[in-house]
């Protein structure tokens, strides 16, 4: 994992796009928050992508 990051990186990971704020209308309060947080991480972190063969 980064450990130092600059504000444009920041920027760029963790603003939610037009698509991300669609998926998000149907939740409140902290589950928002929440499902937000958990989004931006898993479209950032290696290892949340899925290769070929990997989930069976």
């Amino acid at each position: 994992m980064r450990q130092e990051w600059e504000p444009e990186d920041l920027i760029e990971v963790w603003t939610l796009l037009e698509e991300d704020q669609e998926r998000l209308r149907n939740k409140s309060g902290a589950n928002r928050l929440g499902f937000a947080l958990l989004l931006k991480f898993f479209e950032w972190w290696p290892g949340s992508r899925r290769t070929p063969g990997r989930f069976r």
